[in-house]
């Protein structure tokens, strides 16, 4: 049986903060990697998304959030660790 996870940003238990590593200024999260992948991808399993994204966060408990730079424009994916439930 697999253990339950959330991740603490997309449930509001903590906030997303880091600097950029091009100019230094304060990252924005703009939300899981997952619903950008099309029209129903919010209302799919997370899990399942997580089987086909070839992040290998599903094992690792992690969830993708696309994060960007609203000064140099900087865009990445960074994998936030999920808690147990």
């Amino acid at each position: 049986m697999r253990l339950t996870s959330v991740c603490p940003v997309c449930n509001g238990l903590d906030v997303f903060r880091a600097g950029c590593p091009k100019c230094g200024h304060e990252l924005a999260d703009a939300g899981r990697v997952l619903d950008l992948f099309g029209d129903y991808s919010p209302y799919r399993p997370i899990d399942d998304l997580k089987m086909t994204d070839g992040l290998h966060d599903l094992e690792s408990h992690r969830c993708p959030h696309q994060i960007w730079c609203p000064s140099c424009g900087h865009k990445e994916i960074r994998l936030i660790g999920e808690l147990p439930l």
